[in-house]
């Protein structure tokens, strides 16, 4: 098992390509996530409604995006370290 690891060299480029993948796509989808909830007209979506369940939504849809968007850098970061910390060894001859 650990002879099949140390023979595929590609995993170890795939982690770093995974990072920056996940990075492009965190690039791409803040905006336009936020300029599509900003975009959204939520006095006559609460005008259908009693009361504002449309804004209480989204207000917390927005948390919780705020909260995916903050954690989400961390992922990059664990994810490309893995893969560094991998090549590095494995150049090593670990």
């Amino acid at each position: 098992m650990l002879r099949k690891i140390k023979e595929n060299k590609e995993a170890n480029v795939d982690m770093i390509l995974t990072a920056v993948i996940a990075g492009v796509m965190f690039a791409i989808s803040i905006p336009i996530i936020f300029s599509v909830l900003g975009g959204i007209d939520y006095s006559t979506a609460d005008s259908n409604f009693e009361g504002t369940p449309a804004v209480n939504a989204s207000q917390n849809v927005i948390t919780n995006l705020n909260t995916f968007f903050t954690i989400g850098p961390i992922y990059l970061v664990v994810v490309a370290a893995v893969g560094i910390i991998a090549a590095v060894l494995l150049l090593r001859g670990r």
